[in-house]
């Protein structure tokens, strides 16, 4: 793998927002990093939108999403009508000296860096940014540019904080939702659980449960819920342990002094923000948009966290959130939701338990199309992060580019259909499409016949996934 990825440059543009030459730099909506120098910013821009207008000359229908030059790789993203996004990465394999006395030549490998990922990326950021913040578009027409500028610093500014480019990885073109194994008597209890709360609590119009990093259940359509369980693993879940993420202290025992078994949590991350009382926190604004229209709805995100185990309450806007509200949600949700977090523990124990983890020279990938559902073994779920599980799998850049090109050309194949390619280092990358459901294998193993490695992946598919994924 590559020593270094960098992001040299991330920036957002609208041409419109320019008129002439002189004033180039009105166009620019974000640029990372924000010390560069007001020129290099907009030759920067101005040569991804000649890029763009030279690349339409080929095709008028489809917009050019990527450049690659020998030290970077750009990556551009339409997300909106005039609206674009474009990130640039380089990649560092290790530094060529040419004598004792001169300075290290660095030798660049851009070529590991794949576009398909980045893309994803770009795509998941700014749906996650409409989803907390709103439309670019009526952003700017609703306020000015400069209040859109505001917005996307607040947002891309805490990503590119938080976010190491480097970990980017195969699974990132999915974006897929970790779900909770459970029997079929627990995994109707917490949906029956869920429905109750709706009824009982008018005020909530959506619910989603979760157990630990996975996803039990959600009220919210499958698009909906890929972004905010996104959201939640990566702002909220690392937050909940910090002192000032949790509601707790004087203030709270005033308003809340019931809360003994559970805690409601705020997400200090949240662009925007609605306060119910100061001193406990803002609670995070959602926009989420319906899949049968284009129309999107706020709501208010309430958050409970028992045990561990973490329900999410969609507010509508126009309920006030009050402390008798959350008084009685917190009566309500406290002793139930624990003894339900124990009941999903014991369950996942036992599961297990009963499995035995063995180290395989097979590393997989599984993604549903249809419910969004990722498993795989190359990296694992918090949720048995406890057990005795292989060792994170560290995939070779050859077989990475190999699992990205079977994933990108899938959708122009066969609706079943199965690949099977030898690197040059004699290991062996698979994929296969089925239903719908995709899975990935690289076997780290040399195998000289076909037969062996088809046996090898048959034997996986078995023993893996059974009655999910079916292969004949």
């Amino acid at each position: 793998m590559p020593t270094e990825v960098t992001v040299q440059n991330l920036y957002i543009f609208n041409s419109k927002l320019s008129k002439t030459e002189d004033d180039g730099a009105k166009k620019i909506l974000f640029y990372y990093p924000e010390h560069d120098d007001e020129n290099k910013k907009v030759l920067n821009v101005g040569h991804i939108e000649a890029v763009i207008c030279f690349a339409r000359n080929f095709n008028a229908n489809e917009s050019c999403e990527s450049l690659r030059t020998e030290k970077s790789l750009q990556v551009l993203y339409n997300a909106e009508p005039d609206f674009w996004i474009v990130i640039t990465v380089s990649a560092q394999c290790k530094s060529k000296q040419k004598s004792s006395e001169s300075p290290d030549e660095p030798i660049y490998c851009t070529h590991n860096l794949q576009e398909p990922i980045y893309l994803a990326v770009l795509k998941h950021w700014y749906h996650t940014f409409q989803m907390t913040v709103g439309s670019m578009t009526k952003l700017m027409n609703d306020n000015d540019p400069d209040y859109l500028r505001l917005m996307l610093n607040k947002f891309y500014s805490k990503y590119l904080q938080s976010t190491d480019v480097s970990s980017h990885t195969f699974m990132d073109m999915f974006h897929g939702i970790s779900f909770l194994p459970l029997d079929n008597a627990i995994h109707l209890n917490a949906q029956s659980f869920l429905n109750i709360i709706e009824n009982t609590f008018q005020q909530v119009h959506f619910t989603m449960l979760l157990y630990n990093d996975s996803l039990v259940w959600s009220g919210l359509n499958k698009r909906q819920t890929q972004l905010v369980y996104s959201y939640i693993l990566m702002w909220v879940l690392p937050e909940i342990s910090k002192k000032d993420n949790l509601v707790k202290g004087n203030s709270v025992q005033q308003c809340l002094p019931n809360q003994l078994v559970g805690r409601f949590i705020t997400n200090v991350w949240a662009v925007k923000t609605d306060s119910w009382i100061s001193d406990l926190g803002k609670v995070p604004i959602l926009r989420l948009n319906d899949e049968n229209d284009e129309t999107f709805k706020s709501y208010r995100l309430v958050m409970y966290k028992a045990h561990q185990s973490i329900v999410c309450m969609f507010i509508k806007m126009e309920n006030p959130l009050t402390a008798d509200l959350y008084n009685s949600l917190d009566q309500f949700l406290g002793t139930k939701l624990h003894l339900l977090s124990e009941k999903m523990k014991n369950t996942v124990e036992k599961t297990l338990a009963s499995k035995l983890y063995t180290e395989r020279p097979a590393k997989f990938v599984y993604f549903n199309g249809m419910n969004l559902a990722i498993k795989n073994s190359i990296k694992h779920s918090n949720t048995a992060a406890t057990t005795n599980r292989p060792s994170e799998f560290n995939l070779s850049p050859e077989a990475l580019r190999v699992l990205v090109d079977i994933s990108s050309q899938q959708s122009c194949m066969h609706p079943t259909y199965s690949v099977m390619i030898k690197t040059a280092n004699d290991n062996w990358v698979a994929g296969r499409l089925c239903n719908s459901r995709e899975i990935y294998i690289v076997l780290n193993q040399k195998l000289t016949k076909l037969y062996d490695v088809d046996s090898e992946i048959q034997s996986l598919c078995a023993q893996e996934f059974g009655t999910i994924f079916f292969y004949d």
